[in-house]
This record gives structure tokens, sequence and C-alpha cells, in this order.
């Protein structure tokens, strides 16, 4: 072999080191893995908790706040059929990221239905940035997750939920959530 040949090698050789340690280094933490330690521990916590706020809350030394975002999906016959009711009037969208601080943890798409919660309730959760759970913590209400997804690093959300969020004194679905939530949520 060459002179020039070996250090053609040797760059190639070190470009293909190089790159393989680039591709690790993409999530150096695991955190968008779904058996990665801190997942388990997050999914844990939530599924502990009919709250995932409380679930936030517990990790961050501020209240969590909410940030309301533009509402364009539209109130479908699967959610409508998971709370019970026949039309859409019957329920309404909000749209929010959950914050600490400045730090988005999760973008949160809730359906509720204003009928089976408070006046007092209706006019925090269209008014004021309290998260749900917080407004309607006095329902006692329960969660019953439907699905919990792994969209993956590609996406930047490292785990979503769907659940039904069920009133505690008749099990009537007050909420369908989609929860998205991205990597700060993970830190305990």
């Amino acid at each position: 072999m060459t002179a020039t040949t070996t250090k053609v090698v040797l760059r190639v050789f070190h470009a293909v080191i190089l790159a393989a340690l680039m591709g690790g280094c993409t999530d150096p933490e695991g955190v968008f893995a779904p058996d990665s330690a801190a997942v388990r521990a997050f999914r844990a916590r939530l599924d502990s908790q009919p709250s995932a706020t409380a679930v936030l809350q517990a990790a961050c030394a501020l209240p969590i706040r909410v940030q309301h975002l533009g509402v364009d999906r539209p109130v479908t016959e699967d959610i409508l059929t998971l709370l019970r009711v026949t039309e859409t009037h019957q329920v309404m969208t909000r749209h929010v990221r959950l914050l600490c601080g400045d730090t988005v943890l999760s973008d949160a798409w809730n359906w509720y239905v204003p009928e089976r919660l408070s006046p007092a309730m209706n006019t925090l959760l269209e008014q004021t940035d309290t998260p749900f759970g917080r407004v309607v913590q006095q329902t006692a209400f329960r969660r019953q997750r439907l699905e919990t997804l792994f969209p993956g690093r590609h996406s930047g959300i490292v785990l979503q939920n769907r659940a039904l969020l069920l009133r505690g004194a008749d099990d009537a679905p007050i909420s369908l959530v989609v929860e998205d939530y991205l990597p700060a949520a993970l830190r305990p």
C-alpha cells in the first residue's frame, strides 16, 4: 500500500467511525427509546395519576401553566362516540401547551363536554390559563388510557397518550385527551 492509499483508507475509516458516533449522539440519553428508563419511569408516573398536570407539576417548581393554541381539528364521530354524546355542539375543543416556566413539556388536545362540568369550571377553561386537570379536579375524575404511542426522535415527541377522563361520581366521560410529551417532561 502506498502512503496516499493509506491516507485515503484512514480518512474513510475515520469518516465511518465519526458517522457512527454522530448517529448515536442524536439521542444520547435515550429519551426517545420506549424502553429507556426515563420513558418507563415517566409512563409509570402518568399511569399512577388521573391528572397529567399533577404528574408534570410534581417535577416543576413553578405552577404549570397553559399556552392556548389554535383549534383546527374537527370533532369527529370517534370523539362523539367516546364522549357518549351525539352532536358536535355538545363538545368544546381546547388545544394547549403545558409549560414549566418557559419550557414546553407537552402539547395537549382536549375535547370536553361542558354540560358535565360546573359553570365555574367552564369559565376557568374558557377564560384562564389554568390546566384542565387542575380545573376539573373536584370531579374526582379517573383516567382510562386508550392508547400510548412512541412517535420517536423524528417527531420530537417522546410519548403520546390518548385517554378518556371519567367523572368520579358516575363514570361519565368528561374529556378525551391526546397528549404529546416532549423530552423536557421526562426530567424527574
